[in-house]
């Protein structure tokens, strides 16, 4: 089990402890003084991940001609996957609704994991119900319907306390589907990032994916950058298939690295100057030695990539943020805080718990990893600033 894992008792479900953030009190109630009528957010989660109860929810919402074909249940699952399975196919074992569905489906229980026992105050839900297909119009419908099912219930039926917020599931290899999806949703008031699967033919700076990138940021829309595996040419190393899960998801950082060394010698940010980036669920350690050599071999280079005017690190910490689940966890602690310091984390990371998934990050036991200085930033000011988000939001039971 990951050190920073909360304990289990014997029923599987997490111990009720309480405690504190090393300065941010952290609430593990639902309840509070119904008299209150706002509070002050401590806490933004960057990457949640809810599930329909049932196939039928995307289903019914799949436009046509698509709605009437007979696809198999297993094009909308969004647990099983036939290569590289997470253990407990990625869950928390605690996670699972007692009254049935899979974890994040139910809001009650699911508000209570979250709110309750991690003391989150926001959470961007960012849905992993489409997988890369090889049909890109299909994959579009599928996210049509993706975005349709949380408009209509996390983000609206299910957010009467104004505390989801969500990102757009797009088809990078249908730009023109991508940017008609974006343009149907833009002014939307809780859906604030629009996600690309990094499995892809191509790394996202190159010219085919600039329409996205110009949609999103015409309407100030951070692109988030999350794995969301499916079998197929894809999931190809430099050097062939890796064997394991634990190949692949050490990999997240190289794959990711790839990407976000595309975006900035492409010149996306000098093309697109409102663009924002961020890159969930792949560390953040590496984004130092990535840096140097960037900013070195830009020095000696820079005739070949004349868009790029500014040093590579220049651009990332303008236009790009990253989550700090999977926490890094040396033997040795003080090397992470080292790493804190190297990576900018003040500035450039922002808190994910990745609920409900098996290596979910514990608030308590990870913000007191973070120096007093940055604790707060990387909590909730960062993200914050980076969605526009409120500082404050309306305290639980008040009307």
């Amino acid at each position: 089990m990951p050190k920073n894992r909360q304990p289990e008792d014997k029923t599987g479900r997490p111990e009720n402890r309480r405690g504190d953030l090393g300065g941010v009190p952290m609430a593990r109630s639902l309840h509070v003084d119904r008299g209150q009528t706002d509070v002050r957010v401590k806490i933004v989660d960057a990457d949640v991940h809810p599930a329909p109860r049932s196939f039928a929810e995307l289903r019914e919402r799949v436009p046509e001609p698509w709605r009437s074909r007979d696809w198999p249940d297993q094009v909308f699952d969004a647990v099983e996957t036939p290569t590289y399975v997470a253990p407990g196919k990625a869950q928390r074992r605690d996670a699972y609704p007692p009254g049935g569905g899979p974890p994040c489906s139910d809001l009650a229980f699911a508000e209570q994991q979250l709110f309750g026992d991690a003391g989150v105050d926001y959470a961007v839900l960012l849905p992993l119900t489409v997988r890369p297909v090889p049909n890109p119009e299909h994959e579009a419908a599928v996210c049509a319907a993706t975005n349709s099912w949380l408009a209509e219930t996390w983000l609206s039926a299910y957010n009467r306390h104004g505390r989801y917020r969500g990102a757009l599931r797009v088809c990078s290899a249908q730009p023109d589907l991508a940017v008609r999806e974006i343009e149907r949703w833009a002014g939307h008031p809780h859906f604030v990032e629009v996600m690309l699967v990094p499995y892809t033919r191509a790394p996202f700076g190159q010219p085919q994916y600039h329409p996205i990138l110009a949609a999103a940021a015409k309407h100030g829309l951070p692109i988030v950058v999350h794995v969301n595996r499916a079998a197929g040419m894809g999931l190809l190393t430099p050097v062939g298939f890796a064997s394991y899960f634990i190949e692949h998801h050490a990999l997240y950082s190289l794959l990711y690295a790839t990407h976000l060394t595309s975006l900035i010698f492409e010149g996306a940010f000098e093309k697109f100057p409102t663009l924002k980036v961020v890159f969930a669920e792949g560390g953040f350690s590496w984004i130092a030695p990535l840096l140097w050599r960037l900013d070195n071999l830009w020095a000696h280079l820079r005739s070949e990539a004349p868009l790029v005017k500014r040093r590579p690190s220049e651009y990332v910490r303008d236009h790009v943020r990253f989550t700090s689940q999977p926490i890094e966890e040396p033997s040795d602690a003080g090397h992470l805080q080292r790493v804190f310091e190297w990576v900018d984390a003040a500035r450039l990371l922002m808190f994910s718990t990745d609920y409900p998934h098996w290596d979910f990050d514990d608030p308590l036991r990870v913000a007191r990893q973070f120096p007093d200085g940055m604790r707060e930033r990387v909590l909730r000011d960062n993200a914050l600033e980076l969605y526009g988000l409120p500082p404050t939001r309306r305290a639980d039971g008040s009307a």
